[in-house]
This record gives C-alpha cells, structure tokens and sequence, in this order.
C-alpha cells in the first residue's frame, strides 16, 4: 500500500521526552563522538520545524536539552581525544595521530593539539622530521617539480596532512 506523497507525518516532541531520549544516547552509544554524532542529527532534524513552532518555548527547551548534552559529549570526545593524541606523540604514532585528526574538526584538533603544546612534552624535532622527509618523498615520487605524489611514496595524504596540521599547531605560539 503506497501513501500519497503528498501525506504529511508528524512528529510531536516535549522537553521530557527529549531529555528521555539524550539520556538514552549515553546509554545506548559507546563513545562521545557517536553520541554527539546522534545528537547533531537530531538538532539538524529539530531545525526542519515550521518557524511558528521555533519559537515556542518549547522548541527552545528542546534545543537546549540538546545542546546541553551535546556540550558534554564535544567535552568529553575532545579530553579523550586530548589524550590519545598525548599518548601518541609520545610513542611517534603516526596512525593514532590521522585517527584522532580525522575524528574532530579542525578547531577541535587544534584544541586537542594545544594540550600537547602546553605540556611540552612532544617532539617537536621528531615530528618536523617527518613531515620533512614524507614531503621529500612525495615530491621523489612526483617525477615533477613542485608536485607531490603521496601514494607513489607510499604515505597516506590523510597522514601528512594531520602531521602537518599538528606541526603547525604545536609551533603555534
């Protein structure tokens, strides 16, 4: 049985429900970043109600809710990411490095970033090394000036690019 396309679905939302249901996400997921992933969903589904109903008080309760545990989950996701990425400059992990960079965005790798900065235990040396020498090798690999070929040098572009967006934050004063 097919509905016509024209029939409308609708959905009816209180504050408690939702809250109901953020709760539920911390139970249901095992990270922070998938919860904030949910949560983002539901904030970019919450942002296709009809203007009237955007400014009820409701709406806005709602959206707080949501916001509320989507600031704890970005806390959450960014101190873990903070130490993994600790952990792994420390043990010159240039996999964890691209994992890290490629889970946040980049305003929240640079603050995961500062972290490593502020305790100036990273190295600093090692890791402008290897962006030095991945560069060269890309460029060997290239056959052409001022090109890089990161695949023929057998380096992954999402690896040289967070190594280097992490070069340039940890030399950022």
């Amino acid at each position: 049985m097919d509905s016509p396309q024209t029939e409308a679905f609708r959905l009816a939302l209180t504050p408690v429900a939702v809250e109901t249901l953020c709760a539920g996400l911390w139970q249901q997921f095992r990270s922070p970043g998938q919860i904030l992933s949910a949560l983002v969903a539901l904030q970019s589904l919450l942002a296709l109600a009809p203007p009237g109903e955007r400014e009820s008080a409701s709406y806005r309760d709602i959206q707080a809710a949501i916001a509320r545990h989507a600031e704890t989950a970005r806390g959450q996701l960014l101190a873990e990411c903070e130490s993994r990425l600790l952990l792994a400059l420390e043990r010159r992990d240039t996999t964890e490095i691209t994992r890290v960079h490629g889970a946040l965005s980049r305003n929240g790798f640079w603050q995961a970033a500062a972290a490593a900065r502020n305790r100036e235990n990273s190295d600093l040396a090692w890791l402008a090394q290897w962006c030095k020498s991945a560069r060269a090798k890309a460029e060997a690999a290239s056959g052409y000036p001022d090109a890089l070929d990161f695949r023929a040098a057998g380096i992954a572009a999402e690896e040289y690019a967070a190594m280097q967006e992490l070069l340039r934050c940890l030399q950022a004063e």
